[in-house]
């Protein structure tokens, strides 16, 4: 039987292992912000667009309750499920249910696009045209 220290060696590696498939699913829409907002703005300028401010979390006050937004705002910190249970006195698997009803209410899949719409990514859902 594995004493605490494997235990919680066991522990880290899983949540770190998760939390780098997180910043590398991030990373890429990043990417893609930066690549979309280089090609918009190539026309004008040589200058590359300065980076976005986060956009305000006001208009979702209205969707989420106070505890989905505690959850919100950990989330964009780049905090793992089990740091932000951690940090809220609640289970993982309460910030679990918690993120899928607050990616329901913002109208994302995941994580990666919750963060990205938070910091003002364009809707790539959007079917409009010019």
């Amino acid at each position: 039987m594995p004493d605490k220290e494997e235990c919680c060696q066991q522990v880290l590696t899983c949540d770190l292992r998760a939390l780098r498939r997180d910043v590398n699913e991030v990373i890429k829409l990043l990417k893609i912000l930066v690549d979309e907002r280089r090609s918009e703005d190539a026309p004008f300028t040589s200058a590359p667009a300065p980076a976005p401010a986060p956009a305000p979390i006001n208009n979702r006050r209205e969707v989420l309750t106070d505890r989905e937004t505690e959850v919100f705002q950990l989330l964009v910190t780049g905090m793992s499920n089990h740091q932000i249970g951690r940090r809220l006195g609640i289970t993982e698997r309460t910030v679990k249910n918690k993120l899928h009803t607050i990616y329901r209410k913002i109208g994302v899949s995941g994580r990666a696009e919750a963060i990205a719409q938070h910091f003002g990514a364009p809707d790539r859902h959007d079917g409009s045209s010019d």
